[in-house]
């Protein structure tokens, strides 16, 4: 798929070394520590842009990543339009999102981003909507299991709540989704008028 092409990819941590901001190398002690809690980020393991020379219709492709009506495009959603582009390449059109949703919530590769998943909450407000709707899920959840014998609601909800960086890695799965399926969407929408 040529708009693979399209995209420009950069590691976080070496642009940091690069810049000065970490140790270029282990034992190096000529980066700057003022720089130091730079180091601790937003931003997602890669960079990813368009490249600037970019045809215009790769900006139609990415109009939902730009704005979705939600959220505007911030490091995260070019991270998770990249992997979705990857995945609809190797694997065909990702109509509903699963496959892009399911890939950042199993895939071993990315357990440090799940791991780290409030470095995405942090990169935008809004997504702390996304995430109190997933906790107020759960409470419900709880609440309706609470009429089954056995433990308290209250039981119910701590042991739901417990598991935030749970909630918080699905409501960035569900994201990811939700690029995917745009993507799809889009390129559906390419191949029909073509």
């Amino acid at each position: 798929m040529a708009l693979r092409h399209w995209f420009e990819v950069r590691d976080v941590e070496a642009e940091q070394r690069r810049l000065g901001i970490l140790p270029a190398r282990s034992g190096d002690r000529s980066y700057d520590k003022g720089l130091r809690p730079l180091a601790l980020t937003t931003l997602p393991p890669q960079l990813v842009r368009l490249k600037p020379d970019a045809p215009m219709v790769t900006l139609h492709y990415m109009q939902d990543i730009y704005d979705d009506g939600v959220l505007r495009a911030d490091p995260w959603r070019w991270w998770f339009a990249w992997i979705a582009i990857e995945l609809i390449a190797r694997s065909g059109p990702d109509p509903q999102g699963e496959r892009a949703r399911r890939f950042v919530l199993e895939d071993p590769s990315l357990e440090i981003v799940r791991r780290q998943a409030s470095r995405w909450l942090a990169a935008a407000p809004a997504r702390i909507l996304a995430v109190q709707e997933r906790l107020s899920a759960l409470v419900d959840l709880a609440l309706d299991e609470a009429d089954s014998p056995g433990r308290t609601i209250a039981e119910r909800v701590r042991r739901s709540v417990a598991n935030l960086d749970l909630t918080l890695a699905e409501a960035m799965a569900s994201e990811a989704g939700r690029v995917s399926a745009s993507i799809t969407i889009r390129l559906a929408e390419r191949a029909r008028r073509g």
